[in-house]
């Protein structure tokens, strides 16, 4: 009987194996070691292509053509394109404008988003609600935003006019040719404190608590411990900081399409404004592609002078 009972449970479990599917060994692919490194950048590099090097050698052969997108016509004109854009006052004054406006923003953010983050970080408690409203303009919708500081820069019964306007003695800033762009600085600063105090906060928690200790120790006071402990170790912070900063600045649009829609006359006339005004309403993509390339080689020029004339030096801990 017992002999029996095995041989049936020897049955069951001989079924048991046949039914059970058959695994095979997953195949690999292996990839030479020297081409490893290749492989993982694959991807970046193929979004870096896509986005960037394809659109920015497309809009130099744009500029090139008279192309009328309404006719599906285009004619090769050169470098006609180019003269007539480069040597037109409009494009001298956009450019002059877009600086103007990235002085009257970026040192101004970047400081006033280090105070901000400091004084974040120092609380013991609501580091948090605090983050998320000085992040808050950043996160909302600018065009919904610039049509808020359009009415609270409303001439005469504006928010602005009543107040800091009454003290400084002149009003009706968006409608002066001569205080409009200092008014739509005054929104970019609002818009970007918030977002480089996050950055900067994101580098202060690498920041060494011994450090501080160490200082402390030596008799150093609070402002002696920031500048020779905090802003050297938040260095590369301070220069994406300075460069996003930058960036952002000579790309400003949408609050001067919202707020002054480019004026009083050229005022607040910037490339991308220009660039907008030539490329959607007037449908001239030839002159279009010209100022996104002198806008393209602006922000690439500033960049590269940032990054020569003080940009290495932060990066470098203790140096400044």
């Amino acid at each position: 009987m017992g002999a029996v009972l095995s041989g049936g449970a020897l049955g069951a479990e001989e079924a048991r194996a046949r039914l059970r599917p058959v695994e095979f060994p997953a195949a690999r692919l292996r990839l030479p070691a020297r081409l490893e490194p290749f492989a993982l950048v694959t991807p970046a590099i193929a979004l870096l292509l896509l986005f960037v090097v394809v659109p920015a050698v497309l809009a130099f052969a744009i500029a090139l053509f008279h192309w009328s997108p309404l006719s599906g016509r285009s004619t090769f004109v050169g470098l006609d394109n180019y003269v007539r854009i480069l040597t037109s006052g409009t494009l001298r004054t956009a450019v002059g404008n877009t600086l103007l406006y990235a002085v009257l923003t970026v040192p101004t953010s970047v400081a006033g988003g280090l105070v901000v983050a400091v004084g974040i970080n120092a609380l013991t408690r609501g580091r948090t609600f605090w983050r998320a409203v000085y992040f808050l303009p950043m996160a909302a919708v600018l065009v919904a935003m610039a049509a808020a500081w359009r009415w609270i820069f409303y001439p005469e019964s504006g928010l602005f006019d009543q107040t800091v306007g009454g003290l400084l003695g002149r009003t009706g800033w968006l409608s002066s040719s001569d205080l409009a762009l200092p008014g739509l600085a005054i929104v970019g600063n609002w818009q970007n404190i918030g977002y480089v105090a996050v950055i900067f906060l994101a580098g202060l928690t690498g920041v060494r608590k011994d450090l501080h200790e160490a200082a402390m120790l030596d008799g150093a006071n609070a402002w002696q411990r920031f500048w020779h402990v905090t802003w050297p170790a938040i260095s590369p912070a301070t220069v994406f900081a300075i460069v996003i900063s930058t960036t952002s600045a000579l790309r400003m649009f949408e609050t001067a399409q919202v707020m002054t829609r480019g004026g009083p006359g050229e005022s607040t006339t910037t490339l991308s404004y220009l660039l907008w005004q030539q490329g959607v309403r007037n449908v001239d993509f030839g002159s279009a592609a010209v100022t996104t390339v002198v806008l393209f080689l602006l922000c690439l020029l500033v960049t590269a002078w940032q990054m020569r004339g003080f940009g290495t030096r932060l990066e470098k801990a203790g140096t400044r």
